[in-house]
């Protein structure tokens, strides 16, 4: 109830709050392979939520399958699987404590062997079920399992989940590296323009993949999310090889709205920058 009042606050200035507006089904939906180990595969859901398979590994980026944000934000892109068809995780990547980005009935549906990483300040959002699997994370912290490293970065992003709680829970948002074997891949959540810390990532990793935000997607750039402009910039920082832009076209404008500003400013990167579409798969070795 406190979710719903609290994003009712500001749904009149959004156009995703329209109530009655029907949501779109997915042009794909996502298929799961588990039975080639040598895959490297990565499947949009839509807005930050990205599984990502690394050979025998497997690992889900803030999991959103819900159809509202407190049932009044609402998908304009439905989630394109059944919680039913996941595979069991080796690690869950929570970047911060965002409704759009934790979603506690979705984090009930994971199926979860390994690890649930979560900033440090935001662990106290995530469903009991997984306080024995729980672990928070300072940037530059890096945790191992089974040679499946996660690294925690620094994000440029800000807190409260409930907006007034920001005032006390610290820096709850992170970015995160993940590596295994030889591949690197860079999920950055929410993040504003910080050269100095991105340059400082690509120099400390190899970085295959970058998935990076490109929401809001027009406009001037403001401290806590980048645009497309601004993700090319992240892009060249990083040094990476190719680019996944994410968080657009789900929740908060509709994908005719967002989509030809994205393609119009990566296009100058060729096929480094690879636009998917929800329900889309990318395969990155394995094929």
């Amino acid at each position: 109830m406190r979710q719903s009042l609290f994003i009712l606050s500001f749904c009149f200035l959004l156009p995703s709050c329209f109530l009655f507006r029907s949501i779109e089904k997915p042009s794909k939906q996502v298929q799961f392979d588990q039975s080639n180990p040598q895959a490297v595969k990565l499947h949009w859901l839509g807005h930050a939520s990205l599984v990502i398979q690394i050979y025998d590994k497997w690992i889900i980026t803030d999991p959103n399958f819900s159809e509202s944000l407190g049932l009044v934000v609402k998908r304009y892109i439905a989630s394109p699987l059944e919680s039913t068809q996941l595979p069991k995780f080796d690690a869950v990547l929570i970047s911060h404590s965002h409704f759009d980005h934790l979603d506690k009935d979705s984090l009930q549906q994971i199926p979860l062997s390994g690890k649930l990483y979560v900033p440090k300040g935001a662990g106290i959002y995530i469903p009991s079920r997984w306080d024995a699997r729980k672990k928070e994370m300072v940037p530059w912290q890096m945790d191992a399992q089974n040679d499946l490293e996660i690294t925690a970065v620094p994000a440029r992003h800000f807190g409260g989940r409930w907006l007034f709680d920001n005032l006390w829970d610290g820096e709850p948002y992170t970015g995160y590296v993940i590596k295994y074997k030889d591949v690197t891949i860079y999920f950055a959540g929410d993040t504003g323009y910080q050269k100095k810390e991105f340059e400082e990532i690509g120099k400390r990793f190899s970085i295959d993949i970058a998935l990076l935000p490109v929401g809001p997607s027009k406009g001037p750039g403001n401290p806590v999310h980048i645009n497309p402009e601004e993700a090319v910039d992240t892009f060249l920082d990083l040094n990476a090889k190719y680019m996944i832009p994410m968080h657009f076209g789900t929740f908060y404008r509709s994908m005719e709205s967002e989509l030809p500003h994205i393609q119009e400013v990566l296009a100058p990167l060729g096929k480094k920058a690879i636009i998917l579409s929800i329900g889309d798969t990318y395969s990155f070795k394995g094929d």
